[in-house]
């Protein structure tokens, strides 16, 4: 074997290592998950799920609302964190820090939106919480974990 044939060999070894660091390093998401399956909320009501951070760096988290023909008010996504799953921040203080999102709003219609959230603690519970105080919202919503 001559010289020329060992830094053959280790350019090769080094493109392969290459090629896995570029994979470990950029976004890698999981596939959606349903979370919520046109679940009804009733006026001024709030319906909620809780991710475990784990691996991940963030949540993409997509929600569909079907507002009444006769609403008034749209659909929020609010999220609230935890270091120990118990002690969550309370819905002031995120709304106070920026961490919700409004959907738009549409009487009769389908609004989606999606949201990424940051994992900055283990926990992190969402809430969807109907801002008409009249009447139902219907709602779907998918998580999405990225790396």
């Amino acid at each position: 074997m001559n010289i020329f044939n060992i830094n053959d060999m280790w350019k090769e070894v080094y493109d392969q290592e290459i090629k896995v660091l570029k994979v470990l390093v950029n976004s890698v998401r999981t596939t959606p998950e349903k979370v919520l399956d046109s679940v009804s909320i009733a006026a001024s009501g709030t319906e909620e799920f809780t991710i475990t951070a784990d691996i991940y760096s963030a949540s993409i988290i997509t929600v569909s609302a079907t507002y009444n023909a006769s609403a008034t008010s749209g659909v929020r996504v609010r999220w609230l964190y935890s270091p120990d799953n118990s002690l969550f921040d309370s819905p002031e203080d995120a709304i106070d820090e920026g961490n919700y999102k409004d959907l738009t709003f549409s009487a009769g219609e389908t609004r989606t939106r999606t949201i990424i959230i940051p994992h900055l603690q283990p926990y992190v519970k969402v809430q969807i919480v109907n801002l008409d105080s009249s009447y139902s919202v219907t709602v779907t919503a998918w998580k999405t974990f990225m790396k």
